[in-house]
């Protein structure tokens, strides 16, 4: 397996400082290492994540493109799933089964060879077979789409207080005093002659209020999921075969 390329080689140069978006345009950071096939072709890129830069992440090209003039690297993957990818620090040797599981987590096939890198940017990969048969393989990328939860804000309940007034009408009832007079006849004794005061108690209803709480209503909150299908589009590129058969044979 070749080593992380340290020089500051003409590809180096040209891709350092390159800044790398998700598939969404979101930044996921800036090429921090740049990694090379036996060809000298960009196989793998190195970002720094965290706001310290204190941890990396490496990235295959072949799920990268380039815009050269702005300086900028597009993945199709979403930042969320580039920061949970294999990290790496400076320590670590790139071997075949670590380039197998950075490889396997983006979905992509196993590394072909060992010992080297084996996947150019956009070049077909041959092999010859014993039987003198050529072997070119051609490959494309496949868009696949995923979904993940989002806040997309909530829902607050408040209860006020609000003051009415209110107005009533309550029947009371209140006694009256009358008073008859009568005229009597006949002779009075000495028992009925003298000062008396007689007492009448007289009543009335008094209204009382009082007030007590009665629920008259309750709010209920529920969440439904709502099934939708969003269309999502994005470039994908695949490998064509062209085949020049420039030989000459003689006439028969």
């Amino acid at each position: 397996m070749e080593g992380r390329s340290d020089g500051f080689t003409a590809i180096e140069d040209r891709y350092a400082g390159y800044t790398v978006y998700d598939n969404a345009g979101s930044k996921i950071g800036k090429v921090d290492d740049l990694f090379l096939d036996e060809n000298d072709s960009p196989e793998y890129i190195g970002v720094k994540m965290g706001l310290l830069g204190t941890s990396s992440t490496l990235i295959p090209m072949e799920l990268a493109t380039t815009d050269e003039s702005a300086g900028t690297i597009t993945v199709s993957s979403d930042k969320e799933t580039v920061k949970n990818g294999p990290s790496f620090d400076d320590d670590r040797e790139i071997t075949p089964e670590y380039e197998n599981e950075v490889r396997g987590y983006y979905g992509l096939g196993a590394a072909q060879s060992t010992g080297s890198y084996d996947t150019h940017e956009e070049e077909p990969r041959s092999e010859v077979t014993h039987d003198d048969e050529l072997r070119v393989q051609r490959s494309e990328e496949e868009l696949r789409a995923g979904t993940r939860e989002r806040e997309a804000g909530s829902v607050k309940v408040r209860k006020r207080v609000r003051t009415d007034r209110e107005r009533i009408e309550v029947p009371v009832k209140h006694e009256e005093v009358s008073v008859e007079r009568v005229p009597v006849s006949g002779e009075a004794t000495e028992a009925q002659i003298g000062e008396e005061e007689v007492s009448v108690p007289v009543t009335e209803e008094e209204v009382v209020v009082d007030k007590r709480a009665v629920a008259k209503e309750e709010v209920r909150l529920r969440k439904d999921v709502v099934e939708g299908t969003e269309v999502v589009e994005e470039d994908v590129r695949r490998e064509e075969i062209d085949v020049e058969d420039a030989t000459t044979r003689r006439a028969q």
